[in-house]
């Protein structure tokens, strides 16, 4: 248990680091990979600043908060409400448009493991010294 907040934070390091790069250095593939296809010159840079700034900006963010202690706790609060906002959002999208298939369902209930995991990192992030490994 000592370990399971830097353990989160390093695998969404990694996850966030892992999607930047793809979308950055092979766009037109990661994009398919996804179900996007560019129908306009002005889609790849709007697709680039999400799915390689941002996600590449969260993980130097993830990397500073493994670095320095103090801030892990709002990287908990942070990672745990983009994981709410990414299942709802994959929700109402899979209601709305039907796609109730075995991926859409695969990255819900991933979402919902890593909101629980979490908050769970946060709330024990609050006992325990900053010396103990959180």
């Amino acid at each position: 248990m000592k370990y399971l907040g830097r353990v989160y934070l390093t695998l969404n390091l990694l996850a966030f680091a892992s999607i930047g790069l793809g979308a950055l250095f092979n766009p037109e593939s990661f994009a398919a990979a996804i179900g996007f296809s560019f129908t306009s010159p002005i889609a790849v840079p709007e697709f680039l600043a999400t799915y390689a700034g941002f996600m590449l900006a969260i993980a130097v963010l993830l990397l500073i908060a493994l670095a320095m202690r103090p801030h892990r706790r709002a990287a908990y609060a942070s990672l745990s409400i983009s994981y709410i906002g990414f299942a709802a959002g994959r929700l109402f999208g899979m209601f709305s448009s039907g796609s109730f298939d075995e991926r859409n369902l695969l990255f819900f209930a991933l979402e919902v493991i890593m909101v629980i995991w979490g908050l769970y990192c946060y709330r024990e992030s609050r006992w325990l010294p900053l010396q103990h490994g959180h």
